[in-house]
């Protein structure tokens, strides 16, 4: 049977839920499933992976305004199919951030379709999943809550396109929303310096959480000259996902700089999940949903 690869990429974890829901749909539909985090330390393997698998499924974390550098990187990496038509394996990309499809979002797909196409690849579906934001400003609570329980929905809805040869509506890119995706490709810098301004606690316990957890390798626990223990040292290769911070176990991690990027209150994932009852109307979810920031949250959730 042939198989589809699903190589996902997550920060702070959302993405990952994203994945594992696609991976669960095509299951339930027969589907012969291999899914894999791309990280860095998985990126070779996961070329190899590509290359044995007849279909692939990108999915991952809008990074400023683009895909994480990780993923291009890889993609860059895959090898070139042959250009026939009848041999071109079958792609689907879906990427998946806190503000939807809005100004500066729809160009985040671009450059990576461009390369699936150049690798050989027939991206015949793209999406965008819009899950709780982690970056400057929360999605209110009970918004984040809806943004969960309504993923099986959009996931079944983008896989039935998918499956049957069929593009799924997108907003158009215009050339505006290439620009900022451009732009924002100078953040790469910023996270070189955010990553290596991040701050260690007495908190910390060397559990070792953080490095094994980073997909950019940026993280290594390295033995203190001054005192009987280690602590994290932080590399120039952040992506700026804020996965560590959020996800450490003792809260012992806080950025030196940009601090104004990291939410203050965290990134309660597991919290939005376990609770889906009593969702709002959509009425009521329009009301927490007011300004433009919103737009593409309101237009996702269809209130």
């Amino acid at each position: 049977m042939e198989k589809t690869l699903i190589a996902y990429y997550t920060g702070s974890g959302s993405t990952g839920l994203v994945a594992q829901e696609v991976r669960d749909q095509l299951i339930a539909r027969g589907v012969s499933v291999e899914m894999h985090r791309l990280t860095e330390a998985t990126k070779e393997d996961l070329r190899h992976k590509a290359e044995a698998c007849h279909d692939l499924i990108l999915i991952y974390a809008v990074h400023a305004f683009n895909a994480p550098s990780l993923v291009y990187k890889w993609l860059s990496a895959l090898v070139e199919q042959p250009a026939v038509a009848v041999l071109r394996k079958k792609a689907m990309i879906i990427s998946v951030s806190g503000g939807g499809e809005m100004l500066s979002n729809t160009a985040c797909r671009v450059t990576a379709k461009r390369l699936l196409v150049k690798k050989g690849y027939c991206v015949v579906t793209e999406a965008m999943a819009v899950m709780p934001n982690n970056w400057m400003s929360p999605t209110p609570f009970e918004v984040s809550k809806a943004l969960i329980q309504n993923l099986p929905q959009k996931v079944n809805q983008w896989l039935e396109a998918y499956l049957q040869n069929q593009p799924n509506l997108v907003l158009p890119t215009k050339l505006v929303d290439r620009l900022v995706t451009m732009l924002g490709r100078l953040e790469v810098k910023g996270a070189a310096q955010f990553g290596k301004r991040i701050q260690v606690s007495e908190a910390c316990n060397e559990c070792g959480w953080c490095e094994s957890h980073c997909p950019a390798s940026n993280i290594r626990l390295v033995k203190s000259k001054v005192a009987d223990a280690s602590r994290p040292e932080f590399g120039k290769t952040c992506d700026f996902c804020l996965g560590c911070i959020y996800g450490c176990p003792q809260k012992a991690l806080t950025p030196g700089k940009f601090k104004f990027a990291v939410i203050p209150t965290g990134y309660p994932l597991a919290a939005y999940q376990q609770n889906s009852e009593n969702l709002l109307t959509d009425a009521e979810l329009k009301t927490l949903l007011k300004g433009r920031s919103w737009s593409g949250v309101r237009r996702y959730l269809e209130v």
